[in-house]
């Protein structure tokens, strides 16, 4: 009950852009009760929060925190994509390869493909982005159309 509390006063917080709410709550929230989903949801949204605001190296902290002690492999295979997603904006190509190598739950299989994509056209491999991009678009199957088109289009500006 304590934990969800804390978890709303975080996302109230965010949500008005309080950093000084968020960290508090969001540092007693991990601090307290460390082990409930409550505790990794709150640093996602933390992560969020400070990326949306070009802090990376707390976005980073967050994400990573997640990866290393969130409770269910779901929420740490979210964490995996964000970070290495964070990594892409802040160059750092290797090591946001590295971490797309895990299998992630299937729901996450395109996303993941789509993002490798992403990082190796910044490193100028291409034809392993269309590789990545073509996987992306064969997991994802018809869930959602504006996903499919966003890879189609990344595909298609490098010769498909």
């Amino acid at each position: 009950l304590q934990a969800g509390a804390l978890y709303e006063t975080l996302l109230r917080a965010a949500q008005a852009g309080d950093a000084k709410g968020l960290r508090d709550a969001g540092g007693t929230l991990v601090e307290n009760h460390p082990r409930t989903l409550y505790a990794s949801m709150g640093a996602l949204a933390a992560a969020r929060f400070h990326f949306e605001r070009a802090d990376l190296k707390n976005a980073k902290a967050q994400l990573q925190w997640v990866l290393e002690r969130a409770p269910a492999e779901e929420l740490r295979d979210i964490a995996r994509l964000r970070l290495a997603a964070v990594l892409l904006d802040d160059k750092a190509h290797d090591e946001a390869l590295a971490l797309l190598e895990a299998k992630p739950a299937a729901p996450l299989a395109a996303p993941y493909a789509a993002l490798k994509g992403d990082i190796l056209v910044a490193k100028n491999r291409a034809d392993e982005a269309k590789a990545a991009y073509r996987l992306a678009l064969e997991k994802a199957g018809a869930k959602s159309e504006a996903f499919r088109d966003s890879v189609q289009l990344r595909l298609d500006a490098l010769g498909g």
